[in-house]
């Protein structure tokens, strides 16, 4: 069965008029047990201007303030930033994720997101299968 508003060769219809704004982050806001090497997702409302993806408009943050270095890749059709961390996250410590500063193709400022999770003691590579 194939989920309702599923779109098979075609391109997917324009998003609404109106102000941009991260619709799903992942990890989730609150998010506990997240593997250390996980990957930050955040998905997008309208497609980001390029110019505007950088480590000052998208980080994250170590309950301390210290910045997590990684490196932030836009999707080609620009509505999916992937984060994806230089080294291990921390287990047991909350981490912050802020977008800030971004802003859609038409140069529209994508409001702020701000979430919090907190990776365990394992990576994916611990789990056998």
């Amino acid at each position: 069965m194939i989920a309702r508003g599923t779109h098979f060769g075609t391109t997917p219809p324009a998003p609404p008029e109106g102000p941009a704004w991260v619709t799903r982050i992942d990890p989730g806001d609150g998010a506990t047990g997240v593997f250390r090497d996980a990957r930050v997702l955040a998905c997008l409302s309208h497609p980001a201007d390029a110019a505007t993806v950088h480590r000052g408009s998208f980080r994250v943050e170590e309950s301390g303030g210290a910045e997590v270095p990684g490196e932030l890749v836009l999707s080609p059709d620009g509505r999916l930033l992937i984060w994806i961390a230089a080294r291990l996250l921390m287990p047991g410590v909350e981490h912050l994720v802020t977008a800030d500063g971004l802003r859609d193709s038409r140069g529209r400022q994508i409001a702020p997101h701000r979430s919090r999770f907190v990776p365990c003691a394992l990576a994916r590579d611990d789990v056998p299968g």
